[in-house]
């Protein structure tokens, strides 16, 4: 009686483990055709550019004036897959007189994953490496957001020749002892392999809402960025990163040389000095955290506090960089998507000023 019963529980256990491979080949196979689709749309619309900086390539998107009088080469945050699709959005405004480039680092956007190690010496090798390949010549105005700054002020310090100028967009504060979330290995490695077995694209499918109020995407801009996302959502250099973010980070900040480069730094997230500005902030940050299906993180910052860590953590950084003007505009931290007029005014401006420092 127990040798039946016990071989009615495994042929059911067997069953379901067939059912689950038969769904894992599924939804393997049907990843892999929509990447392949995805791919060739994104190349189709001039997204996809890849160029060889030595053992993988970095996909270099390039539009604007090839002639124009700056070049900007946009740096993304953290996790920010599809920032040449955002640059396109709020740059483009800039692109009859200028030209505006996306180096996409390893593992974001259609750049190549490796598994190699990275530092921010080599992270920004690759950026020079891929620009010079591409036949881009310096010098270049840098637009670096979030972790992006990082890479940025390690730039600016070590080849400042090369850097006309830079705009840090809501950058991560340096100062040496940086405490940023950091990814866990074992959750990175599962999350990987459920983006090659195509999991995060059926959940991204079943969470994916409506446009977030005030973006004022296109159906094309939309379509372009949630293929960019799913293209490179987790991967190991985009892993690396995160599991590494604080020593990147901090040496940035102790490889820092204070230099004339004219520098303009946005501050969002430090920005606020009233209630009414954080609650603005909140509402944006609901609506976006409803549209990737995520919960809203609390915030437990209040205005004074705000101030305060302002004024001893993060004027330091500032006045370290040298030549650098600080905008305060409250908001989210990808400022460029909640504010992209303002943060284009700005832009405007600081042109102006470099002008004004060649004349």
């Amino acid at each position: 009686m127990k040798s039946e019963k016990s071989k009615r529980v495994k042929k059911v256990f067997l069953i379901i483990a067939c059912i689950f491979i038969i769904f894992l080949a599924v939804t393997f196979l049907i990843n892999k055709l929509l990447l392949s689709k995805e791919k060739q749309m994104l190349t189709e619309a001039g997204y996809y550019n890849p160029v060889s900086v030595g053992d993988y390539s970095l996909n270099v998107y390039d539009f604007g004036n090839k002639e124009g009088t700056h070049t900007f080469v946009g740096i993304s945050g953290r996790g920010v897959y599809d920032f040449s699709v955002r640059m396109h959005r709020f740059m483009g405004g800039f692109a009859d007189d200028n030209r505006i480039v996306v180096v996409d680092r390893p593992g974001y956007g259609l750049s190549d994953d490796t598994k190699e190690p990275l530092t921010v010496e080599s992270i920004v090798d690759d950026y020079r490496t891929a620009l010079i390949n591409a036949g881009i010549e310096a010098p270049y105005i840098l637009l670096p957001h979030s972790i992006g700054s990082a890479y940025a002020t390690y730039w600016v310090s070590k080849y400042p020749e090369e850097i006309e100028g830079v705009v840090f967009l809501d950058g991560t504060r340096l100062n040496g002892k940086c405490d940023l979330s950091e990814g866990n290995v074992i959750e990175n490695r599962a999350a990987i392999a459920a983006a090659q077995m195509g999991l995060i694209r059926l959940s991204k499918s079943l969470l994916l809402k409506v446009e977030i109020p005030g973006m004022n995407y296109t159906d094309e801009q939309r379509k372009y960025s949630e293929a960019l996302n799913l293209h490179n959502r987790f991967n190991y250099a985009s892993s690396y990163e995160e599991e590494h973010s604080n020593e990147f980070c901090d040496t940035a900040y102790n490889e820092m040389k204070q230099n004339d480069v004219p520098k303009v730094y946005i501050s969002s997230s430090f920005a606020f000095r009233t209630k009414e500005e954080i609650d603005e902030m909140l509402e944006w940050d609901k609506r976006e955290c409803e549209f990737k299906g995520m919960k809203q993180p609390k915030f437990v910052a209040d205005v004074d506090y705000i101030k305060n860590y302002f004024d001893t953590e993060f004027q330091p950084y500032i006045d370290k960089l040298g030549n650098c003007e600080l905008v305060l505009l409250p908001g989210i931290h990808c400022i460029y998507d909640q504010r992209p007029d303002d943060v284009a005014e700005i832009i405007s401006d600081f042109l102006d000023r470099i002008e004004e420092q060649t004349e």
